[in-house]
């Protein structure tokens, strides 16, 4: 009796540990559904403090400086050029990595060829599909805190990251394409955060 009962734990145990696989993807699924629909919404994500969306942690002046307020609204205003199903020249590019590489305000400063890659899937993204102004700005305030990672936690960072994810595909990019993306701005906040650490 005690082996047919101790045989009976162990397969309990092999089944739990096979069907654990799945079940920690099915909640990654529900959590990007999730940070979807707080995007379309409009609401920050429960995972995500208040202050991902400024550049900088929380002080006594949490405003961004002049010289980034000016440096993002050039990328806002590059992203808002690229429009579905038109074409993107090499000097939107170009102006929008250079003025991603002039938001980076820190110590850490991502290289120059990772920007360019980010620039090129960005560009490729927002002429995909039209992202409305609120996502856009959204996004912008990601870039920012990722570009300028100052006393940002990594569980804040990763908040930031799924965020960015959950935009692109609220606005209509597949997952694996958002991901990619996701991945890319993980590599300029790894310069960043190397850097200027």
């Amino acid at each position: 009796m005690k082996t047919v009962l101790s045989l009976v734990g162990a397969a309990t145990l092999v089944a739990g540990s096979v069907f654990a696989g799945p079940d920690v993807i099915i909640k990654q699924r529900a959590k990007e559904i999730r940070d979807q629909n707080n995007v379309r919404q409009g609401v920050t994500s429960p995972g995500q403090a208040a202050s991902p969306s400024q550049p900088s942690a929380p002080s006594a002046s949490s405003a961004p400086s002049p010289v980034l307020q000016q440096s993002l609204a050039k990328v806002r205003a590059d992203l808002a050029a690229f429009k579905p199903n038109s074409p993107v020249t090499p000097q939107q590019k170009l102006q929008l990595k250079n003025d991603l590489l002039a938001s980076a305000q820190g110590a850490g400063k991502p290289s120059s060829a990772t920007i360019s890659v980010l620039a090129d899937s960005l560009s490729a993204a927002f002429t995909q599909s039209a992202f409305p102004d609120k996502d856009r700005d959204r996004l912008v305030s990601r870039l920012a805190a990722v570009l300028n990672p100052a006393n940002i936690q990594s569980a804040q960072m990763d908040a930031i990251y799924a965020d960015v994810q959950a935009i692109f595909q609220a606005n209509g990019l597949t997952r694996k394409d958002a991901v990619k993306i996701v991945d890319q701005v993980k590599a300029v906040g790894a310069e960043t955060r190397k850097s200027g650490g």
